[in-house]
């Protein structure tokens, strides 16, 4: 379903496609990416809880240390984060994930 992430593993592709546009029931949002990278399907790119603003802080700095790509988006821990992934094929279950903030339309 997202195999067009792929095209995140070019900058300039990030250079031209810095957001997307997320439609739910409750409102349109818009998704400002900020890192993308190659994962193990069981590393910590789907973690939904942390039990502190600096272990979230912690995490988002592992995120943009793997990223692929430049960003100029700064998330906080006040951030609603989108994360969307695909299979990506440079070892066995590699998944290529994106991150994303997800602000208001």
């Amino acid at each position: 379903m997202f195999q067009n992430l792929i095209y995140y593993k070019d900058s300039s592709f990030c250079e031209e496609h810095p957001t997307a546009q997320l439609i739910t029931p409750d409102g349109s949002y818009v998704v400002e990416f900020f890192a993308g990278y190659v994962s193990t399907v069981d590393g910590d790119a789907w973690r939904l809880d942390f039990t502190s603003d600096e272990e979230f802080g912690d995490w988002l700095k592992a995120v943009k240390e793997k990223t692929l790509f430049e960003s100029m988006v700064v998330p906080t821990a006040a951030d609603r984060i989108v994360t969307l992934s695909t299979c990506s094929y440079e070892f066995h279950n590699a998944r290529f994930v994106v991150h994303g903030r997800l602000v208001s339309d």
